[in-house]
């Protein structure tokens, strides 16, 4: 069989991205297009010419929940695909963040051909972290910080400190603190800079940064 290869015919508004820089589940293929959405529910037409020799009969398949295709007969050579999203909007008990789906455009033989990549925007996740002054003979502490993260939709995070001093850095379960352990100071005044930093679905890296200061032996 021939090679067939699927067209996404797309709109202004349509951006062509690379797939390092989305988070990619169970999909094969190529990353066609992302299409970037609002925090509310709405819906948006794709237009898709299959191109080939074979004239493959086709399909677009939503992987995650909240995309919905109410069109999902298999279709052949161009037609207008309409996609439907549901709300990513945050209430008093819930924190939607910006989050990442999938649908999959799949031929009738089984072969998954390409992907489009739909971003949905969301909460934008934020730490502020406080800056701390210790006693020269204290070895640990803790920092507090200001976050709209919880330990339900907590991303991975990554800790770093600019001195040698600094031993160690962990997250507290409390989610209001970080446990932070250094050496005891037998000399002058000195400060190091605390770093945390996490990566969100958009694949965007948000890095705040604190000063924790050990006082002088006196």
């Amino acid at each position: 069989m021939n090679k067939t290869y699927l067209l996404v015919i797309l709109a202004a508004v349509l951006v062509m991205f690379g797939c390092t820089k989305v988070e990619v589940i169970d999909v094969q293929g190529e990353v066609l297009t992302v299409k970037e959405v609002p925090v509310t529910a709405g819906s948006f037409q794709l237009p898709i010419t299959v191109k080939g020799e074979d004239k493959l009969v086709w399909k677009v398949r939503p992987i995650h929940s909240w995309l919905h295709v109410d069109d999902a007969e298999w279709k052949q050579n161009a037609y207008n695909v309409l996609v439907r999203y549901d709300s990513n909007e945050s209430s008093m008990n819930v924190r939607n963040f910006a989050r990442v789906g999938h649908l999959v455009v799949e031929t009738y033989d089984g072969f998954v051909a390409d992907t489009i990549v739909v971003k949905q925007r969301g909460l934008t996740p934020f730490m502020e972290l406080e800056d701390t002054t210790v006693d020269a003979a204290t070895t640990e502490c803790e920092i507090s910080f200001n976050s709209n993260l919880t330990d339900a939709c907590r991303p991975t995070m990554a800790y770093a400190a600019d001195v040698e001093w600094v031993e160690s850095i962990e997250y507290l379960g409390c989610g209001t603190h970080l446990l932070v352990k250094f050496s005891a100071n037998g000399g002058a005044e000195r400060s190091a800079n605390i770093t945390v930093s996490f990566t969100d679905a958009w694949g965007e890296t948000t890095t705040e940064t604190c000063v924790l200061t050990q006082k002088a032996l006196e």
